[in-house]
């Protein structure tokens, strides 16, 4: 794992904010403004850590995790959904093993600065 931060996240304004965010907190982004471009970046160079938006086209969040289920040794690599959309407990559960966290945006950045020290070790 390589300290990097992967941002998927199809809000351009969302990107630039995460961006400057991450840089702060010591850690090198990589943002990515489609899912399917998300899966690549993830196939090539996997990340320390995955923060995901849900609600995205042509493929939401869920649709990623799915996805990224078929990537070997993708699922060593932790996710961080932040988003708006709020799921409950039965929408999360298929997806358990594939979710390490789940943050509600907007997220203050002392709070995104936790999560992300959290799940990178």
């Amino acid at each position: 794992m390589t300290g990097q931060i992967l941002v998927i996240d199809d809000d351009e304004k969302i990107l630039r904010i995460f961006n400057l965010l991450i840089k702060s907190f010591g850690y090198s982004p990589v943002l990515v403004n489609d899912p399917v471009k998300g899966l690549e970046m993830l196939r090539e160079n996997p990340p320390s850590l995955i923060l995901l938006d849900l609600m995205m086209s042509p493929m939401n969040g869920l649709q990623f995790l799915d996805e990224r289920r078929k990537i070997p040794g993708a699922l060593k690599v932790p996710v961080v959904i932040l988003s708006a959309w709020r799921l409950n407990d039965e929408e999360l559960a298929p997806y358990a093993d594939s979710i390490a966290e789940v943050v509600v945006k907007p997220v203050e950045p002392a709070r995104l600065k936790e999560v992300i020290a959290r799940h990178t070790g």
